[in-house]
């Protein structure tokens, strides 16, 4: 199967709106596709795999992270450097006091709120534009809120084609790589 031009993956057309975001994090190593060929744009991220995605962004040592706070991050796991790294940095606080649900699907305030704290945590400057609120946004959760206003108002999160956030919606891959390029 033929790969597409820009981006390199079969599944990511190049007038998609994604594509040079997926392209850019593809290129720096942010993340990868699911196989040679496909990237899986639609797909869902995990907790644990938007996490790596961030300590990539920063091209973070996790290498000393060996334990951190959550029970069901056992120290063998794929990720666990990632998110004992990104729960040092206060990047995360899990789901309970010692529970961070690794495997679960990110919702996407949840993606704003990690990605929140780590701009507060390196330095990340938001600019401050005027933006229309979403027009679900009474439904986003009181701890996510301030994250999804000031991500709003940055311009790194533009919401949904009907002027929603969707705050309990899965993100996707895409959205992810979007995200963490607007940054």
């Amino acid at each position: 199967e033929p790969t597409n031009s820009e981006s390199g993956f079969a599944d990511v057309m190049d007038n998609a709106y994604y594509t040079k975001a997926v392209t850019w994090a593809a290129e720096r190593g942010i993340t990868t596709g699911v196989d040679d060929t496909h990237f899986a744009p639609d797909a869902t991220v995990t907790r644990a795999q938007f996490v790596k995605m961030l300590a990539l962004l920063q091209s973070a040592d996790v290498s000393a992270y060996a334990s951190g706070p959550f029970t069901d991050v056992p120290g063998d796991a794929w990720y666990a450097r990632y998110v004992n790294w990104a729960a040092a940095n206060a990047i995360v606080n899990g789901t309970s006091e010692t529970t961070f649900d690794p495997n679960a699907a990110i919702s996407r305030q949840d993606m704003a709120v990690m990605l929140y704290r780590y701009a507060q945590q390196y330095g990340i400057v938001l600019p401050e534009q005027t933006a229309a609120p979403f027009t679900d946004e009474g439904s986003v959760a009181a701890y996510a809120l301030p994250a999804v206003q000031a991500l709003h108002r940055a311009g790194v999160i533009n919401g949904m084609p009907d002027g929603s956030f969707q705050p309990y919606a899965t993100a996707t891959r895409e959205q992810a790589c979007i995200v963490l390029c607007a940054l």
